[in-house]
């Protein structure tokens, strides 16, 4: 892949204040720091349109497109949890239970202050899904949601290319929140056990708390990565600009539900894709990453139980997409449909 165009986020460099706002910061160029600012707004407003009650909090770093160099960490969560104790499908609104492919672990490190407890892990294809909880060690409560910022390291390496992710206090007097973190890596297989060492190295934002809050673990897709489902797609579609974009592969497990792509001189456009399966489930699916030649749409409707059935014989998927602003930053706020519905039968 080409990272010098789109991707999700390098790295986690904000934080949510208690109103929900997002918080975001950037070393990029001006025309960097306003595409970034004008697509979260875009996807923010037709988020808001949708009239469902939601099931759970949900890491909604997905449908949000960011310029390399810029980072976001996503307000769309969910005042749902109200216990201590919660899983990573909880926190991801998931109904499915994904015991047979987590990793528990549920250690706790405290430093300056501050008790982060590492609970679950997932490998899943070339992503890593955690959750964690993050509280004073007094016990006192906070008058914000605090996230940590940190590395991810992989058999040694650091190899985080896009990070995304949610949180939610846990309790209704403010004193734990609950974090639930995606990390891509592209190229990574997790196809069989890892050895992962997440290093989180400051707190907040505003008034940043350094430290060590260092955690280590084992980790082993296999199983996740087996018991997916995968169905080649195969369909191009012109983009209005004269590139192209094709339709590569739906795949579908317990944790989620993706469309990959691939792209040739599209630069300048983001894409969703609507779906409906044959036993009339529906659901979007939005950017969760991309670049010059490809990326990934995942289903953004998990989280209200919109999963389409991978049991159904087929599924009618309609291709939208939209241009980015190329000098004012102002995004259109509609997406075009692009080419015609088709159906896909599922394997």
């Amino acid at each position: 892949m080409n990272r010098k165009a789109y991707e999700l986020a390098n790295r986690i460099e904000t934080e949510l204040g208690t109103d929900g706002i997002t918080l975001t910061e950037s070393p990029g160029n001006v025309k960097m720091e306003q595409y970034k600012k004008y697509i979260m707004q875009e996807i923010q407003r037709e988020r808001l349109t949708k009239k469902r009650k939601p099931k759970g909090i949900y890491a909604a770093c997905a449908a949000l497109i960011l310029l390399v160099g810029t980072v976001l960490f996503s307000d769309d969560v969910h005042a749902m949890m109200r216990q201590i104790s919660w899983s990573i499908g909880s926190a991801l609104g998931i109904s499915r239970d994904l015991a047979d492919y987590r990793e528990v672990i549920n250690t706790s490190v405290a430093d300056k202050g501050y008790v982060i407890t590492l609970q679950e892990a997932v490998a899943s294809e070339e992503k890593l899904v955690i959750n964690y909880t993050l509280q004073r060690e007094d016990g006192e409560a906070m008058d914000e949601i605090l996230t940590a910022d940190g590395s991810l390291y992989i058999n040694g390496v650091n190899m985080t290319d896009g990070v995304g992710g949610g949180a939610e206090f846990l309790d209704g007097e403010q004193k734990i929140v609950g974090v639930v973190l995606e990390y891509f890596v592209e190229n990574a297989d997790f196809s069989g056990e890892n050895e992962f060492q997440i290093n989180f190295e400051r707190i907040g934002i505003t008034d940043t708390v350094k430290g060590n809050w260092n955690f280590a673990f084992k980790a082993d897709g296999a199983e996740l990565i087996a018991d997916t489902k995968r169905t080649v797609i195969g369909k191009t579609f012109a983009v209005p600009n004269g590139g192209e974009i094709t339709l590569d592969e739906f795949t579908s497990n317990e944790l989620e539900q993706r469309i990959f792509y691939s792209l040739s001189d599209t630069s300048g456009y983001i894409f969703k894709a609507e779906a409906e399966d044959s036993n009339g489930n529906k659901a979007e699916f939005g950017v969760r990453i991309q670049d010059m030649d490809s990326g990934h749409m995942q289903n953004e409707e998990l989280q209200y139980d919109g999963r389409l059935d991978a049991e159904a014989e087929k599924v009618t998927i309609t291709l939208y997409g939209v241009e980015l602003p190329k000098e004012s930053g102002q995004m259109s706020h509609d997406y075009v449909q692009i080419g015609e519905p088709f159906e896909l039968t599922l394997q």
